[in-house]
């Protein structure tokens, strides 16, 4: 993390601190003390750039049906996939321009990243594979199949990809090792995989028409006991100590505290129609929500468990991405 002289009080929220740098404001840059957060506006056709201090839009940059969008550990480029063109755009963070853009496929989805920040993971949903991208030379060195890849998460370890298939009569969850050159292995399952999060020993993820967080255990390759959500569950993605995890409900429009030891939700937060993603800080102490059906971002306390901001962004914001 960036050290900072001074802290914001406009958006102590979401500001994480001060540090003991002694330069005073004047010689600290604004990369220094502003960070940003990157937001996939649909209804725009653009991806906005959020300071979250000041709370305001700085830039929209424009990007046809974007949908996954990855940010780099160390902050400096943004990945998105252009659904209708094929692509994964890359902005870089210094001056908020894409830089590049990297022919993926047909109809390119959900974007994962390994730890290290090395390569990107792509799902290509109508070119039926995954692509895996390298963050050095942003070129795609490897492709594998998975039949309507829709969207992944890896292990913390960064070893396996785990990939939502939504074949047509055959949804699965697909594993890939991303390390050894190994024969993928296929999870079926009832409906078709929506978003994943790889905890320390499953895979949590939510599905087409369940109103539930299924549980696969990657060991057994079994499914445990479905929990119950408040309805079409989206994005669900896991608090750094593992002991919850988080998912949004579109129907309730709320934020929900899933209680890893008891397997049931615990809390819900309300934050807004059609909540669609959630972004942590680093910490784990804040989520940022996504309402698509209210044009905002909203940061929630996860020890309050209350929404303590809200901010318009555009139009449809789908997925965010938080500079480090």
């Amino acid at each position: 993390m960036v050290k900072q002289s001074i802290c914001a009080v406009a958006f102590l929220l979401l500001a994480e601190g001060c540090s003991s740098n002694s330069d005073s404001p004047s010689t600290v840059s604004p990369a220094e003390t502003h960070k940003k957060a990157y937001v996939g506006l649909f209804g725009d056709q653009a991806v906005a750039v959020l300071d979250t201090v000041t709370e305001r839009v700085l830039k929209t940059i424009p990007v046809t049906a974007p949908d996954g969008l990855i940010i780099t550990p160390n902050g400096k480029k943004v990945y998105v996939s252009s659904t209708d063109t094929g692509t994964v755009k890359v902005i870089d963070t210094a001056d908020d321009a894409i830089v590049t853009s990297i022919d993926v496929g047909a109809k390119p989805a959900g974007i994962a990243i390994t730890p290290d920040g090395g390569r990107i993971v792509v799902s290509v949903g109508g070119a039926n594979e995954v692509v895996l991208i390298d963050t050095s030379t942003d070129a795609v060195i490897e492709q594998e199949s998975v039949a309507a890849a829709h969207a992944s998460c890896v292990t913390t370890d960064g070893r396996y990809a785990f990939v939502a298939s939504q074949a047509t009569g055959a949804p699965a969850v697909v594993e890939l090792d991303l390390l050894a050159d190994t024969p993928a292995r296929t999870f079926p399952v009832d409906k078709s995989p929506r978003m994943l999060s790889c905890a320390a020993k499953a895979i949590y993820f939510t599905a087409v028409g369940l109103d539930a967080v299924e549980v696969l255990d990657p060991a057994s390759g079994s499914l445990g006991t479905p929990i119950a959500s408040g309805g079409s569950p989206h994005d669900v993605r896991a608090t750094p100590d593992g002991k919850v995890e988080l998912v949004v409900s579109q129907t309730a429009g709320d934020l929900e505290f899933i209680d890893v030891a008891a397997g049931s939700v615990t809390a819900y937060v309300p934050t807004g129609k059609l909540a669609h993603w959630i972004t942590l800080v680093p910490d784990g102490t804040r989520a940022y929500v996504t309402n698509e059906g209210d044009n905002n971002v909203v940061s929630v306390d996860l020890a309050q468990k209350r929404v303590t901001s809200a901010v318009a962004i555009g139009n449809a914001p789908r997925k965010m991405a938080l500079q480090p």
